[in-house]
């Protein structure tokens, strides 16, 4: 399997599909960021500016690989919608980590595209908010699931062998972006815990 412009070789008959040894080999790191991030209440004004401030830590940090499904416009919206919330919300984004430079599009198409998904899903628990304010705050939350985009990922990832270097590439690239979340999901994540957490808001 090639990434990107590097060209494709397609699956063969026996062999593992990357989209499955994606969630297999991922499925540690996929845990222990839904336990991270459901520990922010989405309906307190601490709970969701700290959600949208790891977020947007994470994702100022990513230097996105060349084609594929999300990049440098996808991540510029993103940041963008997460700026105008905090500005609504009045709360300064921190100082982020160093640039996780990627070189693999299905690594971050998998993270990032699995990400919008899961974003729905958090939207319910923020709908529930009263405070005006915070209902004023969902401009990311709001931003479209890019459903069909994360099935035509699935489709190719599904197409593609999930053994060999190129494959081992883009699951390390993959987990480095788990990790890079989990990070700042765990920045001052205590004081933002929510009462009761969903044992998984994400769809990766």
């Amino acid at each position: 399997m090639r990434d990107g412009s590097r060209g494709t070789t397609e699956l063969t008959v026996c062999q593992t599909p990357l989209r499955s040894r994606l969630k297999r080999d991922l499925v540690a790191r996929h845990e222990r960021l839904d336990a991270c991030f459901s520990r922010f209440d989405l309906t307190t004004r601490p709970g969701l500016s700290g959600f949208l401030a790891a977020h947007r830590t994470a994702f100022a940090a990513i230097r996105p690989a060349s084609g594929g499904l999300t990049g440098g416009p996808l991540l510029g919206r993103m940041i963008a919608a997460i700026d105008a919330d905090l500005g609504v919300l009045g709360h300064a984004p921190g100082a982020g980590p160093a640039p996780l430079r990627l070189t693999r599009s299905m690594a971050q198409d998998y993270v990032l595209l699995g990400s919008r998904l899961g974003s729905q899903l958090l939207r319910r628990r923020w709908a529930a908010a009263r405070d005006p304010r915070l209902r004023s705050a969902g401009t990311y939350l709001s931003l479209p699931p890019m459903a069909r985009d994360w099935r035509a990922f699935c489709d190719r990832a599904g197409a593609l062998p999930g053994e060999g270097t190129e494959a081992d590439k883009v699951v390390c690239e993959a987990g480095q972006l788990f990790d890079l979340f989990l990070a700042a999901g765990q920045v001052d994540a205590q004081s933002f815990a929510a009462p009761t957490a969903a044992p998984s808001e994400r769809t990766v």
